[in-house]
């Protein structure tokens, strides 16, 4: 197996940020309500991508905060100068002797603390690809352009309609071999973004599309709505679902348990505990949707402490444990296959049950019976099967 590249990444952070009219360069405003400045969030959007080997901050000699921050394993460089181009090649300049020649080196803005794990993903994807097939020197993460573009005259006046096919906005991060990107940056200091410097050499760039919010925070409005963002993302729930399957043979001289009710029936589920099908099938759910193992494993049908066991008892004991981890039950959607006996009449008593065994509102459970047309082993009257659904959610 081929060795992969090393990764680096160079966060351009010299700059002033003039157009944000605060006390401070933009990068040390704080974006979170606990106060972390835009480049604590940038530093830590790359670090949390598991191939980026290292992250550089590249500020100015005379910068007064960096220092203060905590960038966790970032390397602090006072590499800037008075352009993104001359801080940026300051600083590959400053650390190419440490890296081997296949280096690969990001650079990405101070100024996109919203960069998500998946769009780092497919950038890292993109250019493994096209170096590979020799059809591009790198990649930059891009945004097709979806708004009408007019260029003005220099009174503010629209002069002309500018078509919009094919146009993209430029973001970052932009991924290429480290040193020629230096030898690319050096031959055309003028240029505003790297993909330029590279192109001005004759190579090629593929563009990543990516989410709209890699946006850069230049204005005030900007950085209102990235708190905004960002005080969202912290509220956002923990989602997930799980599958729960059951079934068991029907047999004379057993009652029949379901839904943990009684239901009145000539024969009986067959089974080591109560045998109530649905009540195994809700457990399993919620067991798979919080990645706890299954029934089996809780309560084995080899031990004798389960012989004929309350299956409400066992639910109830593996709802604990999972409501521990701080999960709790959305909703629950339940189907059981039985030709007979005809359950709608118990559906109340069972939802009611089930809800009661698991602490929750009666509206939070749905069951539902069905016939299986006298087809497999419900349709002859064999066995009864449950199948469930449950919505976990978790702060």
């Amino acid at each position: 197996m081929t060795e992969r590249a090393p990764l680096i990444a160079v966060v351009p952070a010299a700059g002033v940020g003039s157009r944000m009219k605060a006390d401070r360069p933009k990068q040390y405003l704080p974006l979170t309500e606990g106060g972390e400045p835009m480049l604590v969030l940038t530093v830590r959007a790359l670090f949390s991508h598991p191939l980026v080997d290292r992250v550089y901050v590249a500020v100015s000699p005379e910068d007064p905060y960096a220092d203060a921050l905590d960038l966790g394993d970032a390397v602090v460089l006072r590499t800037g100068g008075a352009t993104r181009a001359d801080t940026v090649l300051n600083t590959l300049r400053a650390v190419e002797n440490d890296w081997p020649e296949t280096t690969l080196a990001m650079v990405h803005d101070a100024a996109r603390p919203l960069l998500s794990h998946e769009d780092l993903d497919s950038l890292v994807a993109t250019v493994d690809r096209v170096l590979r097939e020799g059809t591009a020197e790198g990649a930059v993460l891009a945004m097709p352009v979806a708004d009408t573009v007019k260029r003005a005259d220099e009174h503010g006046l629209i002069a002309e309609d500018v078509s919009r096919d094919r146009l993209w906005r430029i973001a970052t991060p932009q991924l290429f071999a480290l040193r020629q990107l230096a030898r690319a940056i050096a031959d055309t200091p003028d240029v505003t973004d790297e993909s330029s410097a590279i192109r001005a050499q004759g190579g090629r760039v593929a563009l990543v599309p990516c989410a709209p919010l890699t946006f850069k925070i230049t204005e005030p409005a900007d950085r209102a709505l990235a708190r905004q963002l960002l005080q969202r993302k912290d509220t956002t729930m923990d989602l997930r679902v799980g599958l729960g399957y059951d079934s068991h043979r029907l047999v004379e001289g057993r009652p029949l348990i379901m839904g943990g009710i009684r239901i009145e029936h000539t024969l009986g589920l067959d089974g080591h505990s109560d045998a109530d099908v649905l009540l195994h099938a809700i457990t399993d759910a919620l067991l798979g949707a919080a990645n706890m193992g299954n029934i089996g494993l809780l309560f084995p049908d080899t031990a004798a402490e389960f012989k004929d066991a309350d299956s409400a008892v066992l639910l109830r004991e593996a709802w604990s444990r999972i409501a521990a981890k701080g999960w709790q039950i959305n909703n629950l959607d339940c189907v059981i296959v039985a030709e007979r006996p005809k359950l709608n009449p118990h559906l109340p008593a069972m939802t009611a049950r089930i809800a009661e065994i698991l602490g929750i509102d009666v509206d939070r459970v749905s069951v539902k019976p069905k016939t299986n047309e006298k087809l497999g082993f419900e349709g002859e009257q064999k066995g009864i099967s449950a199948r469930v659904v449950a919505l976990l959610t978790r702060d």
